[in-house]
């Protein structure tokens, strides 16, 4: 059984027309101004695919047609797949899946003593045990990064403990096309091999251009994700204002030309690889330097990402639960909310950064509970009104009459089985003396509860010895090649 998420992309920030303005920019940013290539590997796959090569300046131009034959190719749907079937999630049609983490944050926010500290492995297993815990996260990335490892091989021990701690897919970054061999074999032994790695992939790769227009080594990764047909998101992490121009149209005619610079490179190594379209478009608070979460604008870009992967028929990847309070409190509460639902609405496919808090910088158990229970209020208000014979309930008006009651009937315990009334399982909806009387907890303090519990009494299931045998044993040929003597 596959999860086909909510159904969004009911809002649309844009006409059609600006969308094919937005495209028309890239393709002329493309054609003329091209791209900076600082990878061999990847130059000469375009060199070899039809684009235009400037040797002296390692600059690749795409034209236009190449740009729409691989659009062609690219695939529609993509899979991502978890260790069970019921795990599988599918980004297609502005259904929405939502994810816990986002890159290795250099901080945790401890559960305990409320206090930022320094993240480390286990830190890593708690929080992918709590995403594998929560109805309401499809997929896991880590909200804190594995700083007790050698750094060369941080990553690859952080996703090796996402996979060994959870049932569910996982997105994450490789370091070029050694570390992507790496990570793929790790996915392989997770899976069964490379035969069923391209059935059902269960890792999706994150990788980044360099904004504006460079393309660098570590990109080599794609290619090696698009020889065994496993995901990956491309997704430019621009600074409008600093590396794109301020304005959001212009930020998106370079970072689309970007994504569709990596749309090509795939389907040039492969035909019909899976890309996932993304943006993850941060904003500079222009009175201090310092990068936004929860701005308006950001959450803007998020829902031109929604409409512009709809255009290109390709799947989409979001910022989509961010903030940039350093405590789970109103102002998390307010930017969560707004990101999540207005990504959702949008009809983003995959929406992360659910737990991460202090703009990215450190993860939060109790906010990726808090965004579990937004995420519940989402679904909620993006469940199609049902209106009917049987809603719209004339027969039953006519029965009750004017001053009646409908309490005790039927209709209205069936609609409340039915869902038609969200009942939360975290926020409160007390009277202030039952509040009071159960210890006048805040949200984050509920949140701080749950996680406790779901860490004492939720269990993954173990992957067979054989199988982390034979990852330990990857993991340890990473690091004789990887780590500098």
């Amino acid at each position: 059984m596959v999860r086909r998420g909510l159904t969004g992309g009911i809002f649309r920030l844009l006409s059609r027309s600006e969308i094919e303005a937005i495209h028309s920019a890239s393709l002329q940013i493309l054609q003329h101004v091209g791209l900076s290539v600082k990878s061999q590997k990847i130059f000469n796959v375009f060199k070899s695919g039809g684009t235009e090569i400037d040797e002296k300046k390692n600059l690749v131009r795409i034209p236009e047609h190449l740009v729409k034959e691989c659009l062609n190719k690219a695939p529609h749907n993509v899979l991502l797949g978890g260790r069970n079937e019921e795990n599988d999630i599918m980004m297609e049609n502005g259904r929405v899946h939502f994810g816990l983490g986002g890159s290795p944050n250099p901080y945790t926010l401890d559960v305990e003593t409320g206090d930022f500290r320094v993240s480390t492995s286990e830190d890593v297993v708690r929080t992918t045990r709590l995403g594998d815990a929560l109805p309401n996260i499809s997929f896991v990335m880590s909200l804190g990064g594995a700083f007790d490892v050698p750094y060369e091989t941080e990553w690859l021990h952080e996703a090796s403990l996402m996979l060994r701690n959870t049932q569910k897919p996982i997105a994450y970054i490789a370091a070029g096309s050694e570390g992507a061999k790496y990570l793929l074999e790790l996915a392989a032994a997770v899976r069964g091999g490379f035969e069923q790695l391209e059935r059902r992939p269960p890792v999706l790769l994150f990788s980044e251009p360099l904004t504006p227009l460079v393309m660098p080594e570590i990109n080599e990764a794609i290619i090696e994700f698009a020889k065994v047909k496993s995901p990956v998101a491309y997704v430019p992490g621009a600074l409008p204002g600093a590396s794109t121009p301020i304005t959001l149209a212009g930020e998106h005619a370079l970072c689309n030309a970007e994504i569709l610079a990596g749309v090509v490179l795939t389907q040039l190594v492969r035909a019909g690889s899976p890309i996932v379209y993304g943006n993850n478009m941060s904003v500079i608070d222009m009175r201090t330097g310092n990068v936004c979460y929860g701005a308006p604008e950001w959450t803007m870009g998020k829902m031109m990402v929604g409409q512009l992967g709809e255009f290109y028929g390709l799947p989409t990847w979001g910022s989509g639960a961010g903030t940039d309070s350093k405590t789970p409190d109103a102002q998390a509460g307010a930017e969560a909310m707004m990101n999540i639902c207005l990504s959702a609405a949008a009809g983003v496919n995959l929406v992360q950064n659910c737990g991460t808090v202090a703009h990215g910088a450190s993860g939060s158990l109790e906010m990726g509970v808090i965004c579990d229970e937004i995420i519940n209020y989402v679904k909620r208000i993006l469940t199609d009104v049902e209106v009917n014979d049987e809603s719209l309930a004339v027969d039953l008006i006519r029965k009750v009459g004017p001053g009646g009651n409908f309490m005790a009937e039927k209709h209205t315990r069936t609609y409340l089985e039915r869902g038609a009334i969200l009942h939360p399982k975290l926020f409160n909806r007390q009277t202030i003396p039952d509040w009071k009387a159960r210890g006048q907890k805040s949200a984050r303090e509920e949140a701080k509860e749950k996680v406790r519990k779901i860490l004492k009494e939720h269990q993954v299931p173990a992957l067979p010895k054989e199988v982390t045998d034979h990852m330990d044993q990857i993991l340890s040929r990473a690091s004789q090649t990887m780590i500098k003597k």
